[in-house]
């Protein structure tokens, strides 16, 4: 975010939900029926409903202001403006070079408002989870890590490194599972953080492709020589330093294989990941924060004719059938082995 000491904070306070919950946070978008609200530097989205009528009231007075794009506060006379945003002269400045842009400068814009000269993006770095643009110069060592991934200090201090952190994630998917229809086994499964030296490995030893953030390996075994009585071990890798929202998406993804593995599914790459993404699509569903947002959107927009295509044509199915008809169609294509 494009946004020096000099200039203020949001405008905090206190919103409190139709059930009496209440929130500190600050505004920093409305968008039609819907806003953002920045609560402990982290941004999430609810529905403007949500909040008795005096918040929604402010809600209201407070898009009604024209606003800078990087800090939004309020734009008065001397702005600058880049495409359909406004700026103040102070914001509209290179997050890497700190100096202020000028007619004819190409610039990219990060989807946390981040604002670069194109010429300069190698003194900027990316999040890979989150996608905000950081100075390269303010990085902390520890934000880079030793299989070439940068993280933000957000998504850093939000790192998935132990198991406790992995329980919470457990604690947030398993319900949603259990909601839409999705059973799965008693046992407790193996959940294990690993580094990216050992997904990569386990990928090329089973001929998986990409740079993958989660594996399941599963063994079966069966006691009376019928599938009905296979018993299962699954073990589940999943990247260590995830944020904790990225590992909501991860986890879920490979709980999915765990449903498929366990009943024998046989189907083609694109129907196999689109399921497990539209399993971690219901469940980042369920947090309202901006990054659960970007994640969804990049499966959205995903070119990837596996996770992407695949992902689209299982959700539109998922509309077409409900949930007790999708499982009912991968259910149909179950080969136990004989």
């Amino acid at each position: 975010m494009v946004c020096l000491a000099i200039i203020p904070r949001l405008h905090s306070r206190i919103f409190t939900s139709s059930n009496g919950t209440e929130v500190d946070g600050e505004v920093f978008e409305v968008d039609g029926h819907r806003v953002g609200l920045r609560v402990n530097e982290r941004d999430y989205y609810f529905s403007i409903s949500r909040f008795v009528r005096e918040d929604q009231a402010y809600m209201q007075k407070w898009s009604a202001v024209e606003r800078c794009s990087s800090c939004k506060g309020k734009v008065g006379t001397g702005f600058r403006e880049a495409g359909d945003d406004k700026y103040h002269t102070r914001c509209f400045r290179c997050l890497a070079c700190r100096k202020s842009f000028v007619g004819g400068d190409g610039l990219g814009k990060g989807p946390w408002g981040g604002l670069v000269h194109l010429e300069h993006t190698s003194l900027a770095l990316s999040c890979d989870s989150c996608s905000r643009f950081f100075r390269r110069e303010d990085a902390l060592p520890k934000q880079s890590f030793g299989d070439g991934r940068v993280h933000c200090r957000v998504c850093l201090e939000d790192g998935v490194f132990e198991g406790t952190k992995v329980s919470q994630v457990q604690a947030r998917i398993l319900p949603v599972l259990k909601r839409v229809g999705m059973d799965l086994p008693t046992k407790p499964i193996h959940i294990e953080l690993v580094g990216r030296s050992f997904l990569d490995r386990e990928a090329k030893r089973i001929k998986a492709e990409g740079k993958l953030r989660g594996l399941t390996l599963t063994k079966f075994k069966l006691t009376r020589g019928t599938p009905s009585s296979a018993s299962f071990e699954h073990r589940i890798y999943v990247l260590s330093g995830l944020p904790y929202v990225e590992c909501i998406a991860v986890l879920a993804h490979e709980y999915a294989h765990v449903w498929l593995n366990e009943r024998f599914i046989d189907s083609t790459p694109p129907e196999i990941e689109g399921f497990c993404n539209l399993i971690s699509e219901i469940c980042l569903g369920q947090d309202k924060s901006k990054v659960s947002l970007l994640l969804r959107e990049n499966m959205m927009k995903s070119e990837n004719p596996v996770y992407g295509a695949g992902f689209r044509r299982m959700r539109s199915r998922l509309k077409s059938l409900g949930w007790d008809g999708l499982f009912a169609e991968m259910l149909s294509k179950s080969s136990p082995p004989h």
